[in-house]
C-alpha cells in the first residue's frame, strides 16, 4: 500500500513536501525559456504545519508542446502582496515535461513559512515560461474508479462503527495514437468531500521505491492502441488534515509520457 503522505511516506519515496521543495532546484527554469500560455484551474492554497502550499491544474494554451514552469505569487490575509525569499514570486515547475496543446498536467508545491516576508495567505499562479518540447504519445483514461475502504473500530464498551482508512484508486489507460509510449507516468488528483483539491503527485511506475506499491498490469512502454490498468490506495496517514475532517471526495488521474 502506497501511503501517499504529505510528509512522509511509508515506502523510502522522498515527501512530496520534499519533492515540492526541491523541485524548483532540481529543475529550474532555464533563462532562455519562451513565455508560457497557460490557464489555471483548481487553484488552492492553504497554510500547514509550518509551510505554504499550492496546487492546481495547468492547461497549455499554446499550439506547441511545451514543458511549462510556473510562478506564485503570494498575499497576506488583507490581500497585500507579500515577498517569498526576497522577490515577488517564486518559480517551480510543473509534474509532466512534454505537456501537447490544449493538454495538461498539475502541480504541488510548499513553501516553509519563514521564506516569506509575512503570513501568507492566499496566492495566484502565472505561466513563467515554457520549453518547447518533441511532439510524442498522448496517453488517456477510459476509467477512472474510486473504492472507500472501511475498517471496523469501537467507541466505547460494545459500541462498533466503521471508519475510513483509504481509498483503492483504479485507471484504465490508453495510448491511442501511433507513438509509443516509452515512459508512461500518472498525475493523481486528490479532491475533498469541499470538492477542493488538496494533494497531487506524480506516479512513476519505473520508480523501484513505488513498484512495490503501485500495481501496473505490464511493465515498460506502452504500444500504439494498448491499454494498461493502473492501481495504487491512499490512506490518511499524513494527508493534509482538510482531508482527514472531510475525508476524500473523488480522486482522478493524468497521465501522460515523460520525455527522455
Amino acid at each position: 500500500m502506497l501511503c501517499l503522505a504529505l510528509f512522509c511516506f511509508c515506502t523510502n519515496t522522498p515527501s512530496p513536501t520534499a519533492n515540492a521543495l526541491t523541485a524548483a532546484q532540481q529543475n529550474p527554469m532555464p533563462p532562455d525559456a519562451g513565455p508560457a500560455n497557460v490557464a489555471i484551474s483548481d487553484l488552492h492554497c492553504w497554510v500547514e504545519r509550518g509551510h505554504f502550499y499550492a496546487t492546481g491544474i495547468c492547461d497549455n494554451a499554446a499550439t506547441e508542446w511545451q514543458k511549462i514552469w510556473l510562478k506564485m505569487e503570494p498575499f497576506d490575509k488583507s490581500g497585500k502582496p507579500i515577498q517569498i525569499n526576497g522577490g515577488p514570486d517564486a518559480v517551480f515547475p510543473t509534474f509532466s515535461d512534454a505537456v501537447p496543446p490544449k493538454g495538461r498536467t498539475s502541480f504541488f508545491a510548499a513553501w516553509p513559512l519563514e521564506a516569506f516576508s509575512g503570513v501568507p495567505d492566499s496566492c495566484i499562479v502565472k505561466g513563467a515560461g515554457a520549453e518547447l518540447a518533441a511532439p510524442g504519445a498522448i496517453l488517456v483514461v477510459l476509467e477512472n474508479n474510486g473504492v472507500r475502504m472501511l475498517v471496523p473500530d469501537t467507541i466505547g464498551v460494545d459500541s462498533l462503527i466503521s471508519v475510513e482508512k483509504a481509498w483503492h484508486v483504479t485507471a484504465i489507460v490508453q495510448n491511442p495514437l501511433e507513438y509509443q509510449a516509452a515512459r508512461p507516468r500518472l498525475e493523481l488528483l486528490v479532491y475533498g468531500t469541499d470538492n477542493l483539491l488538496w494533494f497531487a503527485t506524480l506516479l512513476n511506475p519505473d520508480d523501484p521505491a513505488q513498484k512495490q506499491s503501485l500495481f501496473a498490469e505490464r511493465e515498460g512502454p506502452m504500444e500504439p492502441q494498448e491499454k494498461r490498468r493502473f492501481s495504487v490506495s491512499v490512506t490518511y496517514d499524513n494527508l493534509p488534515q482538510a482531508l482527514k475532517d472531510k475525508k476524500i471526495g473523488r480522486v482522478e488521474f493524468q497521465p501522460f509520457n515523460a520525455a527522455e
